[in-house]
């Protein structure tokens, strides 16, 4: 596949360059003898998901795309033309689930649901909704933030497929490379103190309630901002869930905790370069989220659909968190 920078030296877009062949049917058919149920076309980490990577990776395509995206060294990669618009939503989410596995292993972190492909797509109503509702299920556009910010072991890594780009022109993808919003805060005294006290500091993020146990119950996860692992550094960001947090564990709400978080803010969704463009229908995105921050500008055409699969390094059996292996 031949790269492009698109306003980031970290972010790529390409166009498929490979043929899917007979692998397509291969990799349904496979899909489709682990799974007697697909949970609503879903899918959910299939307890046998170690045994069923190895035979993915076996088929060319997903072998090569595997390979393909593991030695690109980005934060983002768009992949145009994937070549699984017109499918039937089963099988489209099959070669999906399929290509997230030859990844790392897919996540269910939706507690109600443990649907592993999760819609992007505003839902009737969902603005009036006195909820706290997640990006996923509105229109409008969405704060820069890293998955699962709010949970004990966030993914490395996701997935966004688009589906339907918004008819209006609206709903751009946007990524920032968490290297570039440090470069920015080391810039001045008071971004330096910022990045000491968010790394120092466990901070409570909130569940939203979509993904939370029950709607009357409010989860709390506590971790730091920034954290070093070697010489990378990863983040962890939404800034919502971030207040709504403090709100409901006011001590840990200080004015130094405030001002950080406010300057931190600020540096992200106005100063920090980033990727910006529409992606068009059947395009497929990966994005590292240890080491990049996502969101979208806004959009007003309800018919916008993605899909976003999470991915984690290690198998759903070693995970702490809400996703777990569900029994075929």
């Amino acid at each position: 596949m031949g790269i492009a920078f698109q306003q980031s030296p970290h972010v790529f877009v390409t166009q498929r360059d490979f043929d899917w062949g007979q692998d397509q049917a291969a990799i349904i058919a496979l899909v489709g003898r682990y799974f007697s149920d697909f949970n609503g076309n879903g899918f959910y980490p299939h307890r046998d998901e170690v045994v069923l990577r190895e035979q993915l990776l076996a088929v060319p395509s997903l072998h090569y795309l595997q390979r393909y995206i593991a030695g690109a060294e980005a934060r983002g990669l768009a992949i145009t033309g994937l070549g699984l618009a017109g499918l039937a939503e089963a099988e489209r989410n099959a070669l999906l689930y399929a290509i997230s596995l030859s990844l790392g292993y897919p996540t269910s972190t939706d507690q109600r649901t443990q649907r592993v492909a999760w819609d992007i797509r505003a839902r009737p109503g969902s603005a009036q909704k006195s909820s706290f509702v997640t990006f996923s299920e509105r229109v409008g556009s969405a704060d820069m933030h890293t998955d699962s910010s709010f949970y004990p072991m966030p993914e490395e890594q996701f997935l966004l497929y688009v589906v339907t780009a918004a008819a209006c022109g609206g709903g751009a993808s946007l990524l920032i490379g968490v290297d570039d919003i440090y470069a920015e805060l080391q810039r001045t005294e008071a971004g330096r103190a910022a990045f000491t006290l968010l790394s120092d500091t466990a901070l409570p993020f909130r569940v939203p309630s979509v993904y939370a146990a029950s709607d009357d119950q409010v989860e709390i996860e506590m971790a730091p901002v920034f954290e070093r692992r070697g010489d990378t550094l990863t983040m962890r960001w939404r800034h919502d869930s971030l207040i709504k947090g403090l709100a409901a564990r006011p001590a840990i709400d200080t004015p130094d905790v405030g001002a950080a978080l406010a300057l931190l803010n600020e540096v992200i969704e106005q100063r920090a370069p980033r990727f910006c463009q529409q992606l068009p229908d059947d395009t497929l995105l990966w994005v590292d989220n240890r080491r990049a921050l996502h969101g979208r500008a806004d959009y007003s055409d309800p018919a916008r659909h993605l899909i976003r699969i999470r991915i984690s390094d290690m198998p759903n059996a070693e995970r702490v968190g809400p996703s777990g292996i569900s029994a075929d």
